[in-house]
């Protein structure tokens, strides 16, 4: 590769990893504003998993959308289409009068953030030199962390500025508007993947040229099943942290928001070394260690929330956030990486679609959950998925960090 193709490989890996940012803004942000939602539009605790979850179940249909078209229609149209639909459900969004017409803009909003991965992912793959590009995309976690951060420092200077809880949830789902104003910008020096080629391959196929490959279908199903583990973690605890934050003794909206933040921050250094230490660790390592520091958290903040032993609780979250940093990383990483090119935008769509439908599920049941059995049992029954994607990890992944067999003499 040579020193201008590097050089324009990161400029566009920098694009890619700004589209996952507002993707994660996107998916983040109703769970970190909801208190928000509630005060202003007057809606209880079944509407707060379905408001929570709109966006989820919508980038769980984005997800298959965005897989065929960005192996149909090229890397390129789709980016463009993406963009365009982040800033105009954006818009929507925070113009929505009631509950009915925000659970539809927010279900609107996740489809792009959905169907960016499976794009992204792709470019990604595509334009950075193997050993790069699984670091690059293992960035994924960060992008989430620094999104969670943004919002919720936005939020105290609004709360500061003495907006109100009407204004608040409205400013910040209209933010993402300009980040998207910025890729539309740049949309005219982003070149086509060289490596995609126009193609009707179907999901059928793709399926069928799974088996083929040892390599590919192990990959795939700890993928599958992984994602499926770490997507109920995210679902349950992780969105509704700042949730579970609020109803515990935290005095004032400044420290909540301070405490908030200060959990989150564990996501910094997680989301950045983890990518940076493959090419010592390996993306198994990562991914079982990672769910064993998500298992260790769950359990610690469930007898925290049980016991209602409160000071601890904050530490065991940090824990659960940098495991399911770490956990996360390697899952939509490694089925791109190993998918070929004719199906990578299939492939990683499906792997998100498995991550997000799970997500979905869980962040309507939970709320139920915990008004039933209380926070602390459900957490502790979380814990099981974490249990889980360890056993999946060990028994399923093998290492697959600087895979090159995706490399075609026609790339």
């Amino acid at each position: 590769m040579g020193r201008k193709d590097e050089i324009n490989g990161i400029k566009l890996s920098s694009l890619m990893l700004l589209s996952l940012f507002i993707d994660e803004w996107n998916i983040f942000s109703v769970p970190m504003i909801s208190i928000f939602m509630e005060r202003s539009l007057n809606f209880g605790t079944d509407y707060l998993g379905i408001i929570t979850g709109a966006t989820v179940g919508g980038a769980a249909f984005g997800s298959i959308l965005g897989g065929v078209l960005t192996d149909r229609a090229g890397r390129r149209k789709v980016f463009l289409f993406n963009v365009i639909l982040f800033a105009v459900s954006s818009v929507m969004s925070a113009l929505s009068p009631n509950v009915l017409y925000l659970s539809i803009f927010r279900f609107l909003a996740g489809i792009p953030a959905g169907s960016d991965i499976a794009n992204v992912y792709s470019y990604i793959m595509e334009s950075v030199e193997p050993g790069k590009r699984e670091v690059t995309g293992s960035y994924n976690t960060l992008m989430a962390t620094l999104a969670i951060l943004g919002i919720n420092t936005a939020v105290i200077l609004l709360a500061i500025s003495g907006s109100t809880s009407y204004y608040i949830w409205k400013i910040i789902l209209l933010l993402p508007v300009f980040p998207s104003i910025a890729l539309l910008s740049y949309y005219r020096h982003i070149p086509e993947s060289t490596a995609w080629k126009r193609r009707k391959h179907t999901y059928t196929d793709f399926f069928r040229k799974l088996r083929g490959s040892t390599v590919t279908w192990h990959t795939s199903l700890y993928s599958w099943l992984s994602g499926i583990a770490s997507g109920i973690e995210v679902g349950t605890f992780a969105f509704f942290i700042p949730y579970i934050i609020l109803r515990f003794g935290v005095p004032g909206l400044l420290y909540e928001r301070l405490v908030i933040i200060g959990i989150y921050m564990i996501g910094v250094p997680a989301g950045y070394l983890g990518p940076r230490l493959l090419p010592m660790l390996g993306m198994r390592r990562v991914g079982y260690t990672g769910f064993s520091m998500s298992l260790s958290g769950l359990i610690l903040s469930g007898i925290s929330l049980i016991m209602h032993f409160f000071i601890l609780l904050p530490a065991a979250m940090m824990i659960f956030v940098w495991g399911n940093h770490w956990n996360n990383q390697p899952i939509i990483t490694s089925q791109a990486l190993t998918a070929g090119t004719e199906f990578r935008g299939k492939a990683t769509g499906f792997s998100n679609f498995l991550y997000m439908l799970p997500s979905f599920l869980t962040i309507t049941v939970f709320p139920l959950m915990f008004s039933r059995i209380g926070i602390g049992y459900s957490t502790l029954v979380i814990a099981l998925a974490s249990l889980f994607g360890i056993v999946i990890t060990l028994k399923l992944f093998h290492e697959v960090y600087g895979y090159t067999g995706d490399m075609l003499p026609e790339i």
